[in-house]
């Protein structure tokens, strides 16, 4: 059924190509008639196709409110197929007139913090004067967020004070930013110097200490049996044998790999924390903006 729908979606659009004008005094007597047809392809998810459409359209000669119209939606299908840069810069362009506007905003500020631009995405939620309580509550939490996403606990825990946890759009995660609080508040930093001298006193230990527990087991055991063929092999054939010799430059391989390697542990771990935790909580602010808005 799906391949079908495709098909006269496609279709539709040849025809659309084959018989809309686009001269420009033309184009805002006929923009709604463009914007819907964009809107169809975009439900369609025929998003290369609607933003193909909407970009057609001459903005130069629309009014102020067709303008904000067409950044809007040429914002929504730029992030609804994931090209959040140009979501980020068309939804940023849409006036304080809009109906849009609000809701631009706060999808133009994710863009720029799914995208690792935390301070810009703060700035743009600042300007944001809320129309109503829920909203206001939605920008406190936003911006909560990014504070836990900059580990500025002290800014979190001010900014949670406004949390109502009463409303359907965003109660769920507003506890779940709370218990994000809460781990990351408790988290204790490892050393890699401790996790390296661990490992210089007991091979594996520092990775174990770093939270690999299995990479630490397999560390020891083949450091360990290198360690006792080059004593085997220096007891039963002296210094100067190859078995000694052999051996020995083995095991000190993996010795000295084994630390060099546990004080990175520390840091990979400290890295995949970091890294779970961001996605969980960009996870968290993108759900209420949806319930609300859509």
């Amino acid at each position: 059924m799906s391949y079908f729908i495709t098909r006269i979606v496609k279709a539709a659009f040849i025809i659309w190509c084959t018989t809309t004008p686009y001269r420009s005094e033309a184009q805002s007597t006929s923009f709604s008639r463009e914007l819907r047809f964009a809107q169809y392809l975009a439900d369609k998810d025929a998003f290369d196709e609607a933003t193909y459409v909407l970009q057609r359209i001459d903005a130069r000669s629309l009014q102020q409110i067709e303008r904000d119209s067409l950044a809007y939606y040429l914002g929504w299908t730029a992030y609804s197929s994931k090209a959040l840069d140009q979501a980020a810069q068309q939804f940023l362009t849409v006036s304080p007139v809009s109906s849009f506007y609000q809701k631009s905003r706060f999808f133009g500020a994710y863009c720029l913090l799914f995208q690792g631009k935390r301070d810009s995405a703060t700035v743009i939620l600042d300007q944001i004067s809320p129309s109503d309580s829920t909203l206001t509550e939605l920008k406190a939490m936003q911006l909560a967020g990014i504070s836990l996403l900059q580990r500025r606990l002290t800014d979190y825990h001010r900014l949670r004070q406004t949390f109502t946890y009463s409303s359907y759009a965003m109660a769920d995660e507003q506890k779940r930013l709370d218990l994000y609080y809460g781990k990351l508040s408790s988290q204790k930093p490892k050393s890699p110097f401790l996790a390296g001298m661990y490992s210089a006193l007991v091979p594996g230990l520092g990775k174990m200490y770093a939270g690999k527990k299995m990479q630490g087991i397999a560390a020891f055991l083949p450091i360990v049996t290198l360690g006792l063929l080059t004593y085997e092999g220096y007891r039963k054939d002296g210094p100067r044998s190859l078995r000694f010799l052999g051996f020995g430059s083995l095991f000190t391989v993996f010795y000295v790999g084994n630390i060099w390697g546990s004080a990175l542990a520390v840091k990979i771990k400290r890295d995949e924390f970091k890294r779970e935790y961001d996605n969980k909580i960009l996870f968290d602010l993108h759900i209420p903006m949806r319930n609300l808005f859509q």
